[in-house]
């Protein structure tokens, strides 16, 4: 299996960025397995009616790769909502439930090249992504994930636990997402999951596709880029007034200093500070 491990520099942050060992990919087993997911998705399409574009499986495993690394490198190219779901499960059907492990990275996190672990993964920290990432078993962060879209698609196969997840990239859950706070900024991406629970989710720009559990939920329609009707009152009763800054004259959420004073530890909701 891929060997983790971390590089003794530090970025300003304190940050450790992941060394991903490369893990050898058997093309002919892939392109088997992507065969048998062809032509499951095949059927389905068939008796739904609906078009078959299955096709994309064939082509996706149809070059040579060296390294399940070099494999997930292609989600840059190909981070289309209804094929990302489906990497980490690809992944699994290639390598077979023997080859899972469990990881736990210690410390904060920076993922600036292309990631890949099968199994469950921990980080003990903050975990910054900026290349694509997939985790086909289930992904712990015990402080705050963020990604870098659009360089960065994240896929992770099971369930993703975070203290909170904010996400302006393609970010795709097989089972459910919880969190303090979910996040989604700009508009070119979208955030996947099953459910997401959380005590806030707010959709600002970015298409989210999930059930929404939340104490307090601003969809699309509702926030409209913090101007929403009752948006930013709703926020100044719920979170503490130093995550508000100066927009236009006027103090509105800034989602920077929501996120700085979550990532160290301070508290944001009022309750808390209470």
């Amino acid at each position: 299996m891929s060997e983790l491990v971390n590089e003794d520099a530090s970025d300003r942050t304190g940050s450790r960025t992941v060394v991903d060992t490369p893990l050898p990919i058997d093309m002919a087993v892939a392109r088997r397995a992507a065969e048998a997911m062809r032509a499951a998705a095949s059927e389905a399409c068939e008796a739904a009616g609906v078009p078959d574009t299955s096709g994309w499986l064939t082509d996706l495993v149809r070059p040579e790769f060296g390294s399940f690394q070099e494999f997930v490198t292609e989600l840059r190219d190909d981070a289309d909502p209804d094929h990302v779901p489906l990497i980490p499960a690809l992944c699994a059907r290639i390598l077979g439930d023997g080859a899972r492990t469990d990881r736990t990275l210690a410390g904060d996190q920076r993922v600036e090249n292309p990631f890949f672990h099968h199994g469950d993964l921990v980080v003990q920290g903050h975990l910054d992504i900026a290349a694509p990432f997939v985790v086909t078993g289930s992904l712990t962060v015990e402080g705050c994930l963020a990604d870098c879209g659009p360089d960065s698609v994240v896929a992770v196969g099971d369930d993703m636990t975070a203290h909170a997840v904010h996400t302006d990239g393609e970010i795709s859950v097989g089972g459910d997402i919880a969190a303090e706070v979910v996040y989604g900024h700009y508009n070119d991406q979208t955030l996947q999951a099953a459910t997401i629970r959380a005590r806030l989710v707010i959709e600002d720009e970015h298409c989210t596709i999930a059930a929404v559990e939340a104490d307090t939920h601003f969809d699309l329609d509702d926030y409209q880029q913090g101007y929403g009707e009752g948006v930013q009152e709703r926020l100044r009763e719920l979170l503490v007034d130093e995550v508000f800054g100066d927009e236009e004259d006027e103090e509105q959420l800034d989602r920077s200093l929501l996120f700085g004073r979550m990532r160290e530890g301070l508290p944001v909701f009022r309750a808390d500070d209470a």
